[in-house]
């Protein structure tokens, strides 16, 4: 069996995301069950590419929105965190519905410290840093 020092895959390294890797099941000579570290091959090398690609231009366009005040820093750390309304409403412990209305700016103005410490708390940033939208 071939180990990841043997791979004749090329590691692929992006600065942002680091090298690809997965867990690769396999057996062994005697037929045993083994783990061992792999690279991704050029295929999904270029799908995990194109992923990242998206991500970094789907958060691009919620900062701009942000910036431009068309929503909420809700919108953008929402992406940045790779979460749905869903899932941010249930992290966040807010109900749907709210969280759609807080995407709007007009709303999240309005929004109590409790709420916006419930929000930091799943982004896992400080109520401040969600407040001053330091979209860096």
């Amino acid at each position: 069996m071939e180990n990841s020092t043997e791979n004749p895959n090329t590691v692929y390294k992006n600065k942002d995301h680091g090298q690809y890797r997965e867990l690769l099941y396999t057996y062994d000579e005697k037929g045993n069950f083994q783990k061992s570290v792999g690279f991704h091959g050029e295929p999904d090398r270029v799908v995990l590419e194109q992923a990242w690609d998206l991500f970094i231009e789907r958060t691009e366009a919620a900062r701009q929105k942000v910036l431009a005040g068309k929503a909420s820093p809700i919108v953008y750390y929402m992406e940045k965190i790779l979460a749905d309304p869903m899932g941010l409403s249930m992290m966040a412990g807010v109900s749907l519905w709210k969280l759609k209305l807080h995407c709007k700016p007009a709303f999240f103005k309005r929004l109590s410290d409790k709420t916006l410490a419930k929000y930091a708390e799943a982004f896992n940033i400080t109520v401040d840093q969600l407040k001053k939208v330091e979209l860096v």
